[in-house]
């Protein structure tokens, strides 16, 4: 699915935000952020877009999901390779551009 990215407020407790919409995600990155941090925030957040499941929607969907087991659910094995292909293919974008 399309990915949209966003700068916008967000509390200083967040830095990030991936949010899954019907037919795209959002990220939404915090404003008030540098361009080296927000780079990193936009690497994990594309993670979580590309290694989302239909579990986490069925989970997100749960009344009253504890926020640490929603949380550790989308750090899972799968997010993992997600960031790792997310920053190899970053790092690959700089050599190109050297």
């Amino acid at each position: 699915m399309p990915v949209v990215v966003r700068t916008s407020w967000l509390p200083d407790t967040i830095l990030g935000q991936c949010v899954r919409r019907r037919h795209r995600f959002v990220v939404r990155l915090n404003d008030q952020m540098g361009e080296p941090q927000a780079v990193e925030c936009l690497l994990h957040e594309w993670a979580h877009a590309l290694a989302w499941n239909f579990s986490l929607d069925r989970l997100a969907k749960l009344p009253g999901v504890d926020p640490a087991e929603f949380d550790r659910a989308c750090h899972d094995e799968a997010w993992g390779c997600a960031y790792s292909r997310v920053w190899r293919a970053y790092l690959e974008l700089g050599r190109e551009v050297a």
